[in-house]
């Protein structure tokens, strides 16, 4: 990996520990769920830097949160890094490889972490003979978080075109 790719990422894992951090002192812990500012920085290091270095942020963001501030909860942790790798790596395959326009690359990446959510939600519950309603924590998870999606949508666009024009000898590839 590039120094510069390396230093992006290790950026990026940074802000997704501070950015929540801010967003609870800010409105409470509820801010966390509202506006999903961990998603962001996983979102934007698979939109620019790819599937690697998204998934790396989308691990060590919740793993580093949950160790440093105890934010998300151990229970919670496991659900979290799959839905965040699942962030990460469908933001860089559909934005570096397939090169899909990026509102489907947001819309896709957003999709797929929320489907292996539940499905290790699901998958959690048989396992340990439980009742969890996979689908339905899921879904109030989306709608809890519409706020976030919405700003996520209008934001990171802006932000991946800024990022492309200020950092010099960005490579696209």
């Amino acid at each position: 990996m590039k120094v510069k790719k390396l230093t992006f990422t290790a950026l990026f894992a940074a802000a997704g520990v501070l950015l929540p951090q801010i967003f609870h002192f800010i409105g409470g812990a509820a801010a966390g769920g509202v506006f999903l500012p961990m998603h962001f920085p996983v979102l934007l290091a698979g939109l620019l830097l790819g599937p690697w270095a998204g998934a790396a942020v989308g691990f060590l963001c919740p793993v580093l949160s949950c160790l440093m501030t105890g934010m998300p909860a151990a229970a919670k942790l496991p659900f979290m890094i799959i839905e965040l790798l699942g962030y990460g790596i469908m933001a860089g395959l559909t934005s570096k490889i397939w090169r899909w326009n990026l509102y489907f690359c947001l819309l896709s990446a957003m999709a797929a972490g929320r489907l292996l959510n539940a499905v290790a939600l699901e998958i959690c519950g048989q396992l340990l003979h439980l009742n969890v309603p996979a689908a339905v924590s899921v879904w109030t998870a989306v709608l809890t978080g519409i706020p976030g999606i919405v700003v996520q949508i209008v934001l990171i666009p802006f932000i991946v075109a800024v990022f492309r024009k200020a950092v010099s000898g960005y490579d696209r590839t």
